[in-house]
């Protein structure tokens, strides 16, 4: 199975969007733009952008982490966000086929390169309940 782990830096382009699920789970969409390419110059010995759009991405947390970020995360501000990417086709209401490439999020926080942040732990919602259907080879949370 390939590993299709990402890590990007990137700057929210959008107030994050929280909504809840029917069953009540916190779903938060975070859209942001990647940095511009960089290339070195060789004679100045400097690294410049190169004359190109950002890239933008879409990214979703859910759960405790969706409620966090949605507290925590604003518009214009640079975040690092770690996940794996995450491929949908649909088709839409016309009968056209869609597809999204979005980023589902397993980490998100504020850069630290060019601001400071202060951090407020969270208490844990419940501890971890056993299944009592699982397989032999895994744990029962």
């Amino acid at each position: 199975m390939a590993d299709n782990a990402i890590t990007i830096v990137g700057t929210v382009t959008m107030d994050p969007e929280l909504r809840k699920t029917g069953t009540g789970m916190s779903v938060l969409e975070v859209n942001f733009a990647g940095p511009k390419k960089r290339k070195f110059n060789r004679d100045t010995s400097q690294w410049e952008n190169v004359e190109d759009d950002p890239q933008y991405f879409s990214g979703v947390a859910f759960g405790d982490l969706a409620d966090n970020a949605n507290a925590t995360i604003t518009k214009g501000m640079r975040v690092v966000i770690v996940g794996k990417l995450n491929y949908s086709s649909w088709q839409d209401q016309e009968g056209n086929n869609r597809s999204k490439v979005q980023i589902v999020i397993d980490e998100i926080s504020p850069s630290l390169r060019f601001a400071s942040a202060t951090v407020n732990r969270q208490e844990l919602n419940s501890e971890p309940v056993a299944r009592e259907n699982y397989e032999e080879d895994e744990a029962p949370f």
